[in-house]
């Protein structure tokens, strides 16, 4: 009766407030009451404080590179999927396209549109052809490769002896600033290169990738706009003269 009075008793910390001071990482379920020995007590207590350290901790110079690498794979992945889809969206367009052309080379269909509205039957595909170009364009640029401007980062030759020092990039992985060393300088800029320098670029790799993301998602959203407009104005077109042949017959 002791012993259950005295787990009853027991304070328990929440969990809410275990997790707040881990910073999110769950703790490993307490064993229960004389379960464990004094050995395992500590070990347990010890990796309760490593997890909290860790959680307040700053990443080191290699923990910052590796997150930083996994962010711009994941954002060439994000371009390629844009990519994917904006070139999805030009095969819809063309199937559509030639859906619209093959209805208006039909002799027979347009022999039955009444003369007064061969003008607005005119002035429709016009504009349908039109807005087929401007979404194709919003297509290209979706898709068309993009500068990233790495060159704005670099320093100015009057500033060279600061490469070797603070966050200064030096170009070295950056593809516009490779392509201005001659091959012994770049090795001898690896060869100098500090840790700080490399996630410095790393972080100016990953900027200009979401912004180059940011500019493909927002043209390849008004290519698909578009193309839903050009879906409605073909359904039109369609509706028309199915009840222009229909009216003739």
């Amino acid at each position: 009766m002791t012993t259950e009075q005295a787990e009853t008793t027991r304070p328990v910390a929440g969990v809410d407030e275990i997790i707040a001071t881990l910073g999110g990482a769950p703790l490993p379920e307490p064993a229960p009451a004389g379960a464990e020995g004094d050995k395992q007590a500590r070990k347990r207590r010890k990796r309760e404080a490593r997890l909290r350290r860790d959680s307040a901790r700053v990443p080191d110079s290699w923990e910052r590179f590796r997150v930083l690498s996994e962010l711009i794979d994941q954002g060439r992945q994000v371009v390629e999927i844009a990519d994917h889809k904006a070139r999805y969206a030009l095969v819809v367009l063309g199937a559509l396209n030639a859906g619209v052309f093959f209805l208006i080379s039909r002799a027979h269909l347009i022999a039955t549109i009444p003369s007064g509205m061969k003008p607005w039957l005119l002035g429709f595909l016009i504009a349908y052809a039109g807005l087929s170009f401007l979404f194709m364009l919003y297509a290209i640029d979706c898709l068309r490769p993009r500068h990233l401007h790495y060159a704005e980062y670099l320093p100015k030759p009057a500033d060279a002896a600061g490469r070797a020092t603070g966050h200064v990039p030096r170009g070295v992985l950056f593809w516009e600033g490779i392509a201005d060393f001659d091959l012994d300088e770049y090795r001898r800029a690896w060869g100098e290169v500090h840790m700080d320098q490399i996630n410095s670029e790393v972080v100016v790799i990953a900027h200009r990738l979401s912004r180059l993301i940011r500019a493909k998602y927002a043209a390849l959203g008004k290519l698909f706009v578009g193309l839903g407009i050009l879906i409605g104005l073909a359904a039109v077109l369609l509706g028309t003269l199915t009840a222009l042949s229909l009216a003739s017959q």
